[in-house]
């Protein structure tokens, strides 16, 4: 039982993921045949896989169609940016967990990586990058539907960013960097409340950065 689950758990991450990179892009079917073959398992998990993404709103079930991989719109991207620069506030705010030397250590690691691809850029290593700060800093947060809204947002969000960061790779290598230097003397300081602001503002500069690139002719404020 706790193998079957600790499957289900990685299958979703590997799907999550998929969806998020663009491998699997707007408007692909996930057939659970095709899947149940490919992880060797039976439909009925690949059937609470398919069910936790669509609870995410990275997919969505049509009756005679299928299990459809959606899109957001522009509205609801402003919706969802709107929410995680007011929620990334309360990370600090809300019972979070005390910043342990583990995870200084964890954001150093982190910090490193996002320097080396300033001169050896990989989209693969630049998602991991995210991926592994995303989870760090949402370990730090101890209210536990906080914790669900900041993840799901995060996700439903990464694949606009993603094709942002294909096409202007520099730019975002840069903010990378800088956001993890921030976030490293935040967890040196073990300022969670910091951390906080840190996340709020560095959205903000994404947001602003895709706005600009949804709308080139519109100048940003």
């Amino acid at each position: 039982m706790d193998m079957e689950k600790h499957t289900t758990a990685s299958i979703f991450e590997t799907l999550r993921d998929r969806i998020c990179l663009l491998d699997y892009p707007p408007g692909t079917i996930l057939r659970e045949a095709a899947l149940a073959k490919e992880f060797g398992i039976s439909r009925t998990p690949i059937r609470a896989v398919l069910q936790r993404l669509e609870h995410g709103s990275l997919v969505t079930v049509r009756d005679g169609v299928g299990t459809i991989v959606t899109d957001l719109d522009r509205a609801e991207l402003n919706d969802i940016y709107e929410m995680r620069l007011k929620i990334a506030e309360l990370i600090g705010v809300l019972s979070p967990r005390k910043i342990t030397p583990a995870d200084e250590t964890l954001a150093i690691g982190l910090l490193k990586r996002a320097r080396q691809l300033v001169t050896n850029y990989s989209a693969s290593e630049y998602w991991q990058i995210n991926h592994a700060q995303h989870a760090l800093i949402a370990d730090l947060i101890g209210n536990s539907v906080l914790r669900e809204v900041w993840d799901q947002l995060y996700y439903r969000s990464a694949r606009f960013w993603y094709r942002e960061a294909s096409n202007t790779p520099d730019g975002v290598v840069q903010d990378l960097v800088a956001e993890l230097g921030e976030i490293t003397r935040a967890f040196r300081a073990r300022d969670t409340v910091a951390v906080g602001y840190i996340q709020r503002n560095f959205i903000a500069f994404s947001f602003a950065r895709l706005k600009s690139a949804l709308n080139p002719d519109q100048p940003t404020s």
